[in-house]
């Protein structure tokens, strides 16, 4: 009876698919991403991704601002419907073969939501980014919008 356990698990690891490997650095795309479209227009962006088993470390640097360092902890999806992260709430989880990085933060006075969704390209060349930002004012006017939306196109410049 143990061997058979012993094998079931052994053939259930032998199966889990292994998680994309997303370290190193990314530039963006211009030609192929949503960004440079955007009011005002971001036509430079470069990401270095520091992944380990527990945690996600994300740094952004867009045109010539100063670098933004997040560290996301590594933890279960939510269960739905999630509510959006208040204000310096902050959350990454795996969705199959994509990372989810979930984070709370405020915009010019307004509490922000932000999701974005990196999918790494099956050569592991590109990495595509999907962000929904929603601006959290508890009520929204008929014909208009609390979000915003874009995604982008990375290529990997480097590797650790």
């Amino acid at each position: 009876m143990q061997l058979i356990a012993i094998v079931l698990a052994a053939g259930l690891l032998a199966q889990a698919p292994s998680l994309p490997d997303l370290n190193g650095t990314w530039k963006m795309d211009a030609a192929r991403s949503g960004s440079p479209d955007q009011t005002p227009p971001v036509t430079e962006m470069t990401m270095t991704i520091r992944q380990t088993p527990s945690a996600v470390e994300v740094e952004w640097i867009s045109g010539t601002d100063k670098p933004i360092a997040t560290t996301y902890e590594l933890g279960p999806p939510p269960k739905q419907p999630a509510e959006p992260l208040g204000a310096d709430a902050k959350r990454a989880y795996w969705d199959g073969q994509r990372l989810v990085l979930d984070r709370g933060g405020s915009i010019n006075g307004q509490t922000v939501s932000m999701k974005q969704s990196l999918t790494l390209d099956p050569g592991s060349k590109e990495l595509i980014v999907e962000r929904l930002v929603i601006v959290q004012h508890g009520y929204t006017l008929r014909g208009t919008k609390n979000y915003a939306s874009v995604k982008d196109v990375f290529t990997r410049v480097g590797s650790f």
